[in-house]
């Protein structure tokens, strides 16, 4: 099972983006035949990029196929993920700049015993060993 972070669908969705050639196949392979967690933080952050970003009948295809998608699995943010996310928050945010957003996902990541995220964020990478968790960034570093 694999968590997808918010900046992985929207590179995958927009095909403007100058990462979408990097994402592509990385994200189909991984929809045709991977188990895909989320939860409903990101399902509303990359519905709201999508509406920024394209004409409303688009957008709306986007997410519908977004949302419907058979293999993954949508975790609500309930009061017990908030107060992990919480944890995380104050733990992380200090030494390792993590923000509320993260926090969520970090949260869902621990909620479901799932360690393996894709994503291009830094913050991951840098909380990687410290969390045990496999960061996937198909994306290549800037020298």
């Amino acid at each position: 099972m694999i968590f997808i972070d918010s900046n992985m669908w929207c590179y995958y969705f927009d095909q403007r983006l100058p990462e979408h050639g990097y994402v592509r196949e990385p994200m189909r392979e991984t929809i045709k035949t991977g188990e895909i967690v989320c939860n409903t933080i990101i399902v509303m952050e990359v519905a709201h990029y999508l509406v920024r970003h394209f004409p409303a009948e688009a957008a709306r295809r986007k997410i519908e196929c977004f949302v419907n998608l058979e293999n993954m699995k949508i975790i609500d943010f309930d009061r017990q993920i908030m107060m992990e996310a919480l944890d995380s928050l104050v733990e992380h945010a200090y030494s390792h700049g993590l923000g509320g957003r993260d926090a969520t996902v970090i949260a869902t990541l621990k909620k479901l015993r799932v360690n393996k995220v894709l994503s291009h964020d830094d913050v991951f990478k840098r909380l990687a060993a410290k969390l045990e968790m496999e960061v996937i960034d198909p994306i290549p570093t800037k020298p």
